[in-house]
C-alpha cells in the first residue's frame, strides 16, 4: 500500500511550521537534509514524476512505464522492479534476492547489486558504475544481463553470471570469482580482467582498448574463437596486451587482431588457436599454437549462456508483472 513515509510526513510538517513562523515574523528553521521524500511503490505506475527516493518494499512488485524518479531507487529484499522508458536521476540499489529489469531507461548514477537475484538492462545508459557482489549469500548465482546497454563507469562483479551483448563500456570490465563473464559484440574502453571464473569466459566479435588478462579460470576460455561455447565468425580487436596465464581450462584463441603482445604460461592443457594477427610480441605458450579442436562444450544441457540468462529474466519478470497486476494501480 502507499502513503506518506515517516520522512515525508516530517518534511510536510516542517513546511507548515515554516509558513506559520513567517506569518508571525519569526525566522524559519531549515528542514534537515535527511528529511526528503520517500515513496513506496507496489503495483503499476505510468508517466509521472516521483520526487525524491523511490523504494520497492520487501517482497513487493512494482512495474513502471515512462516514470521519472528524481532521487535514488532501492529494491528491497525479495522485491521486483520492472521499468520501461523511465528516467532515474540517481542510482539504483538491488538488495538480497531483489530483481531489477530496466528497458530503454536512463540511470544517472550507479547500479549496485548485493546478494540480488539479478538484473536485466536493455537499450539504456547507466551514468555510473555497475557493481555486482555478495555479502551474506556468496552461494547465490546472481546474474547481470546487459543487452544494448551503455555504461559510463566501471563494471565489476565478484559473484554469479555476467553476460553482455551489443553493449558499450566506457571504462573497465572486471570479473573475479564469477561463474562466467561472457561478452559478444561489445566494446570496452579500458581494461578487461577475468580471474577465477569457474565456467570460464567468452569474448566474441568485440573490441578492447586497454589490456586484457585471463588468470586462474576453469572450464573454457573462448577468446575470439569460433566455439567451443558459442559460434563466432567475427574477428575481435585488442588495443593493448592480451595475457592468458595459469588457467585450468580449454583455452582457444583464434581470429584476433592484437596491437600489443600475446603472452601467457602455466595453462593446462596448453592453449590452441589460429589466425591471430599480433602487432607486438608473441611469447610463452602462444608462440606455436596448434589448431583448435572441433566440437562444442556447452556449459549445461547444450543451452547457451544467452538462453540461460534470458530464461531467468523472463521467469522473474513474468512473476513481477503478475504480482503488480494483482496489486493494481500504484498511487505515485
Amino acid at each position: 500500500m502507499f502513503g506518506l513515509s515517516r520522512a515525508r510526513s516530517r518534511s510536510l510538517a516542517a513546511l507548515t511550521l515554516a509558513a506559520a513562523s513567517s506569518s508571525l515574523g519569526l525566522v524559519a528553521l531549515a528542514t534537515p537534509a535527511s528529511a526528503g521524500f520517500v515513496t513506496f511503490c507496489e503495483g503499476s505506475g505510468g508517466a509521472v514524476t516521483v520526487p525524491g527516493e523511490l523504494r520497492v518494499a520487501t517482497g513487493k512488485s512494482c512495474v513502471l512505464d515512462g516514470t521519472r524518479v528524481t532521487g535514488s531507487v532501492t529494491v528491497e529484499p525479495g522485491a521486483n522492479l520492472v521499468v520501461t522508458g523511465g528516467t532515474f536521476d540517481g542510482g539504483v540499489a538491488v538488495q538480497d534476492d531483489g530483481f531489477f529489469d530496466a528497458q530503454a531507461t536512463k540511470i544517472a548514477g550507479d547500479l549496485v547489486l548485493t546478494d540480488a537475484y539479478g538484473t536485466f538492462v536493455s537499450g539504456g545508459p547507466v551514468g555510473g558504475n555497475v557493481k555486482v557482489s555478495a555479502a551474506a549469500h556468496p552461494e547465490r548465482s546472481t546474474y547481470a544481463f546487459l543487452s544494448g546497454a551503455e555504461v559510463a563507469g566501471d563494471v565489476t562483479s565478484t559473484v554469479g553470471e555476467v553476460y553482455a551483448e551489443n553493449s558499450e563500456f566506457a571504462k573497465s570490465v572486471t570479473g573475479t570469482g564469477v561463474s562466467y563473464l561472457d561478452l559478444t559484440n561489445s566494446v570496452i574502453g579500458a581494461n578487461l580482467s577475468v580471474t577465477g571464473a569457474t565456467l570460464g569466459s567468452v569474448f566474441c566479435g568485440g573490441e578492447v582498448y586497454g589490456n586484457a588478462t585471463y588468470t586462474g579460470n576453469s572450464h573454457t576460455l573462448q577468446i575470439g574463437a569460433d566455439g567451443p561455447v558459442i559460434a563466432c565468425s567475427q574477428a575481435s580487436y585488442w588495443g593493448g596486451n592480451v595475457t592468458i596465464s595459469d588457467n585450468t581450462a580449454d583455452v582457444r584463441v583464434s581470429n584476433n587482431i592484437i596491437r600489443g603482445n600475446l603472452a601467457g604460461t602455466g595453462n593446462a592443457p596448453a592453449p590452441t588457436g589460429a589466425d591471430n594477427r599480433v602487432r607486438g610480441t608473441v611469447s610463452g605458450q602462444f608462440e606455436n599454437l596448434s589448431a583448435s579442436a572441433s566440437g562444442f562444450a556447452a556449459r549445461s544441457a547444450a543451452v547457451s549462456p544467452e538462453a540461460e540468462a534470458q530464461a531467468k529474466v523472463d521467469q522473474r519478470r513474468s512473476a513481477a508483472e503478475n504480482a503488480a497486476a494483482v496489486a493494481g494501480p500504484a498511487q505515485l
